[in-house]
């Protein structure tokens, strides 16, 4: 017979291994940064609702990701490795005026897993090992790139080594690729993430030297296919395997070109040239559209919703900015960093310490609010059933009702560095700060 504190850890941990409730890949399930209604609390702090944190060694911005229990989490481990800064902190450090060089640190990127019901280190491997080959932004780390989980595996990116490996759930090694590592525009560094389908994983390697998307199978590391551009250019989005109301796409962004692929084949369906497609934010989705824009240093512009079942070239006609097959554009109203999400219906867009929510089939504004005592929003914003949760890179948390009107229902408040997007898995709530993990429970 089990002793009673062991029966309610078995209890404890058979509540977090649902399929259900797994968050297996960058911004969920269907990366689309929805999930439906979780009992996760609506006000936290340092003292409240915190069940554990864990020490993570190293550096990323890489989300965790979850699956039967198991958090996965990568890092960059080195001994000068620094810290990533804020915002106004790295934007105004004087590395960031010009690409510099790598510094003379040697780096161990590593793959860690976690029990979620404790926050124990189950255990932890080395995907690669060296000095790395170029810089980064003072704000970025050696590690922002979530890797992604299934029944089968883990599977890590590592855009500063080229390195994509695969390991079981024990840790074992499956496999490794090597994709080479590239410079970006100035030396800003890598972030975009590999999406998950149906033993399918994509990978998207886009920067100044060379731009080519790519497909293996997760069980043999085999690449099925590749599709390269002919004119290279950086774009830290992630791909999308878009689940729409017509078909399964894989849509991807490298400047002013994007593109949609058959996620088996790699065929094109659909291109869009000439628009600056996100590269520092990814794709916002429903059954109905793709939504996107890209912030632009020279000014803002337009937020474009594209209808499901397109085909063939999109492109804007010479002297207009209208797509074709395009559902609504708006002017000047382009996503920044945060990715958009849809719920119900409705769009919203973070940006600085603002909420833009507007009707998803139309594109009219129905409201833009300073949203209290939040500052800069670098994280994407998630839905948790009828909440969205948006956090501040100073580790302010709002939750805001959905609807077509700005209510307010929840705070939180930790004391760290986010830049990560949150996960949610059951009824636990998955905060990466620049120094610990946090899992926030009632």
């Amino acid at each position: 017979m089990y002793p009673l504190t062991s029966l309610a850890l078995v209890a404890l941990s058979s509540a977090f291994s649902s399929g259900g409730s797994d968050w297996p890949q960058f911004r969920g399930p269907h990366g689309t940064g929805v999930v439906p209604e979780a009992a996760i609390p609506l006000d936290w702090s340092e003292t409240q609702h915190v069940a554990w944190k864990a020490e993570i060694p190293g550096q990323g911005w890489s989300q965790p990701v979850a699956m039967n229990g198991t958090v996965f989490v990568t890092t960059a481990v080195g001994e000068e490795l620094e810290a990533p800064m804020g915002m106004a902190a790295g934007v105004a450090d004087p590395r960031t005026m010009k690409a510099g060089t790598a510094p003379e640190v040697t780096i161990d990127w590593r793959v860690l897993a976690l029990d979620l019901a404790t926050g124990k280190e189950k255990w932890s491997v080395s995907a690669a090992r060296g000095q790395p080959k170029f810089p980064i932004h003072p704000s970025n780390t050696y590690a922002t790139e979530t890797p992604a989980a299934d029944a089968h595996g883990v599977y890590a990116y590592f855009g500063a080594t080229g390195t994509l490996a695969a390991y079981d759930h024990a840790g074992k090694p499956l496999w490794k690729a090597e994709l080479g590592a590239y410079p970006v525009v100035q030396g800003y560094g890598t972030a975009s993430s590999p999406a998950l389908h149906q033993g399918r994983l994509f990978v998207q390697c886009f920067n100044d030297e060379l731009a080519f998307l790519a497909c293996f199978d997760t069980h043999s590391g085999k690449e099925l296919w590749r599709v390269q551009h002919e004119k290279p250019a950086t774009s830290w989005s992630s791909p999308l395997v878009w689940h729409n109301a017509k078909r399964i796409e894989l849509v991807a962004s490298c400047g002013k070109r994007i593109t949609s692929h058959d996620p088996a084949s790699g065929k094109e369906l659909w291109r869009v040239v000439g628009v600056q497609g996100p590269s520092s934010c990814s794709f916002g989705a429903d059954e109905e559209r793709l939504y996107f824009g890209q912030t632009s240093p020279r000014g803002n512009p337009p937020l474009y919703a594209l209808a499901a079942g397109s085909d063939g070239d999109l492109s804007p006609a010479q002297g207009s900015t209208d797509l074709k097959a395009q559902a609504w554009v708006v002017k000047s109203a382009s996503p920044g960093t945060p990715s958009p999400v849809v719920v119900d219906g409705l769009l919203y867009i973070a940006s600085e310490t603002l909420l833009t929510c507007r009707d998803a089939s139309t594109g009219e504004q129905l409201y833009k609010e300073r949203v209290p005592d939040l500052v800069t929003i670098i994280a994407s914003p998630i839905a948790v059933g009828d909440k969205l949760l948006l956090l501040d890179e100073e580790g302010h948390a709002a939750f805001v009702q959905t609807g077509p009107e700005f209510q307010l229902v929840g705070r939180g408040q930790l004391d760290d560095l986010f830049w990560s997007t949150p996960a949610v898995v059951g009824d636990a709530l998955l905060l990466r700060g620049a120094e610990r993990l946090y899992c926030i429970r009632r």
